[in-house]
């Protein structure tokens, strides 16, 4: 008896051992195999190769440029190209495909703009996305991108940018004065037919480009204004896909003016491929109110039957994550759930994944306010409720464990919407790079899904010795050696740790 079972857990253990390195493997395959073939729509799903692809991933809206959206108040810059690795490691390593990522196209009305003036367009804003869209190809993954969104300085996103070029009073003429059609359009075919700097491939040619989308929600733009403009706008989304889909008949056109919400006949249209919608509870009290639009867990499916009862894929590209949006854990699973279940719904991105700083610490957030009133107040943009560090930060809303939890949660949720039979372990993080070390503190360049870091010591000529074991953390902003020995000129080096509890290489002495 004894015997036999000791066998049999053997077994269990060989199987459990081959079936994680199976999903390992497959894991590499799922995210980079294939990645020289355009995505394809197929009546209500997308495919790869010609399988079923479906896929779970992050928002990461500032890899053209960061700063950008009306919230900011660090002004617009480009992103190192340290920000976008990071970010597209963590991306990978959580099982992502596909990245929305809205900046890439959708830029205007600043120096550092796509299209800074009216027609004009800006070759080093083009640098930035072109080095972004190769690092996503090297690692498998693609992106969604938003055409026309945010805005840094404009009234009512990059919708009230060209209204205002344009000398129009009314935003809802983007939708039908020929004018504005017109200047629409010249952003987009510059953005469609650009080269890139780095590989000499036009972006309409790229297969790391799954869809790129009209606009981000601009139905809700318009519904929010009053606008009586329904069938002007129903037009404007198939006037838009024609347009795009006159240059490039390669990719996928992804509606996302959200107005199926409201008014299902623009399912109708001809030219969309895929209809998606942004899914926030924290939001229900302002747009149940204004709209009648009130998000749960059933939404998802919801949406979803009634966007494929007319031939058209469905995703969300959009949703929030954090306790504002699913009180508990519980909620969180179930809304995570109805989406893994549904083999109506082809994918669906989070809001929002940020990175770390080049030097050390995360990349700054969104209105990082120190008032809970605002923070927790329901018309609230503020990050933070939706920004999304992997390895976890205290926020006025959500607490580093509660965030950890989460982005596993999330982690768990791509691999299996990948169609992954088990989830794989932690990808290794990359060692740190010590960058700072000044009267007893030293800081480093963090690494991609590291939770936690330890630090050593050592006298010039002596051994190392553990001085911090796992006790530091990206958000500490570094590590402060108290010891007299502190400041006697040591050297130090630091160890990654990810959730697995499995080490980086240490980083370079210094």
């Amino acid at each position: 008896m004894g015997k036999n079972h000791s066998m049999r857990g053997a077994f269990v253990t060989v199987v459990f051992v081959v079936l994680a390195m199976m999903a390992v493997s497959t894991q590499s395959s799922a995210q980079t195999e294939h990645n020289n073939e355009f995505v394809q729509h197929d009546g209500t799903r997308l495919t790869l190769d010609g399988e079923p692809f479906r896929y779970s991933g992050p928002n990461i809206e500032w890899l053209g440029i960061e700063a950008y959206g009306p919230s900011e108040n660090m002004g617009p810059r480009y992103p190192t190209k340290f920000e976008v690795d990071d970010a597209l490691d963590t991306a990978k390593m959580m099982g992502a495909r596909v990245v929305r990522a809205q900046t890439l196209g959708d830029s205007v009305g600043c120096d550092l703009c796509i299209e800074p003036q009216p027609g004009e367009f800006n070759p080093e804003a083009f640098k930035s996305i072109d080095y972004a869209v190769e690092a996503a190809h090297d690692r498998g993954l693609r992106y969604v991108v938003t055409l026309i969104g945010d805005c840094t300085y404009c009234d009512s996103g990059g919708i009230g940018q060209y209204a205002e070029w344009a000398g129009s009073k009314n935003i809802n003429d983007f939708f039908s004065d020929p004018k504005l059609i017109a200047m629409f359009e010249k952003h987009i075919a510059a953005l469609l037919n650009h080269k890139s700097t780095l590989t000499g491939i036009a972006l309409k040619d790229d297969p790391t480009i799954m869809a790129w989308e009209n606009c981000n929600m601009c139905g809700l733009v318009a519904m929010m204004s009053g606008s009586k403009q329904g069938p002007a706008l129903i037009k404007w989304v198939d006037t838009i896909g024609a347009f795009i889909k006159s240059i490039d008949k390669k990719h996928i056109y992804s509606d996302n003016s959200g107005l199926f919400l409201k008014n299902p006949d623009v399912l109708d249209d001809k030219t969309p491929d895929l209809v998606t919608a942004e899914y926030y509870p924290h939001f229900n009290p302002l747009f149940g109110m204004a709209l009648g639009i009130k998000n749960t867990a059933d939404s998802f499916s919801k949406d979803a039957a009634l966007v494929t009862s007319h031939g058209k894929a469905y995703s969300a590209c959009e949703y929030g994550w954090d306790v504002t949006n699913w009180p508990t854990r519980d909620d969180f699973v179930a809304a995570l759930t109805a989406m893994e279940s549904d083999p109506n719904i082809s994918g669906d991105g989070f809001w929002a994944l940020y990175a770390h700083a080049p030097e050390y610490g995360w990349q700054p957030m969104v209105m990082p306010t120190n008032d809970i009133r605002h923070a927790k107040a329901v018309a609230s943009d503020t990050g933070q409720w939706w920004s999304l560090y992997y390895g976890g930060i205290d926020t006025l809303i959500n607490s580093r464990d509660e965030m950890r939890a989460r982005a596993e949660m999330l982690r768990t949720h791509a691999f299996k919407m990948a169609g992954l039979p088990v989830v794989p372990a932690h990808a290794i993080p990359p060692a740190p790079v010590i960058t700072t070390k000044s009267l007893g503190i030293i800081r480093w360049r963090g690494s991609a899904g590291a939770v936690n870091y330890s630090v050593e010591r050592a006298a010039s000529a002596g051994k190392w010795e553990l001085v911090c074991d796992r006790c530091a953390i990206d958000s500490d902003m570094g590590w402060p050696d108290l010891s007299p020995n502190g400041l006697m000129g040591p050297k130090y080096r630091v160890t990654a740790y990810n959730a697995d509890g499995k080490a980086s290489e240490p980083s370079a002495e210094r």
